[in-house]
């Protein structure tokens, strides 16, 4: 009798076991949530893709002047957010988000289908444009990333990660469907999207 219930109990852990292992590896939803920017009351979207929580919108923020400037992106603040020079966007994001640097961009590209060899490449060099990324992350797209693409179908981003003197950035251009990983001087103007600690 004690053998049939030991026989029961390792069958009954080993079928839990295995429902686990199949709950563990199924995909999660994005998770969409807001974001309320304590120091001018500002509500972003945010959404959570793989491991990751990134505003869902271009940060909108005034710097206070000692630390930095910022201009409207394509005259409309409230569609495209600010566009910062890349020391004032290293500290434009709220406390508890950062800027994102390279290596979590590329992290987010990855995690949408993007290629580990097209994460690599930079410059002029395609990427993402196979598995359809640009279109998975602009508005309206299957990851909620919303992405606006000015009236030049274009939209840049900075990264945190500086090398000689220029810092790693993201341009997205909506007539090659290309996301473009590019070093920029300091003096350029991009839009910031925050990630979360």
């Amino acid at each position: 009798m004690l053998s049939w219930t030991l026989v029961l109990a390792v069958a009954g852990l080993s079928l839990m076991s295995c429902g686990k292992d199949k709950d563990d590896n199924k995909p999660e939803d994005p998770a969409e949530s807001t974001f309320k920017d304590p120091r001018d009351n500002k509500v972003y979207k945010t959404i959570r893709i793989g491991n990751q929580t990134w505003f869902a919108e271009n940060l909108n923020y005034d710097l206070p002047s000692n630390i930095g400037s910022s201009a409207c992106a394509s005259d409309s603040c409230d569609k495209y957010g600010k566009m910062y020079p890349a020391d004032a966007a290293l500290l434009a994001c709220p406390k508890g988000w950062h800027l994102p640097s390279d290596a979590e961009w590329k992290l987010l590209e990855h995690n949408l289908g993007m290629t580990d060899a097209d994460t690599a490449k930079s410059g002029s060099e395609s990427r993402g444009v196979a598995e359809g990324v640009l279109k998975k992350m602009t508005i309206g797209g299957t990851s909620k990333f919303d992405i606006v693409l000015n009236a030049d179908k274009i939209a840049e981003y900075w990264t945190s990660t500086k090398l000689n003197g220029s810092q790693y950035s993201r341009f997205f251009s909506g007539n090659s469907k290309n996301i473009y990983r590019e070093l920029q001087g300091p003096g350029a103007y991009k839009s910031v999207r925050c990630l979360k600690d």
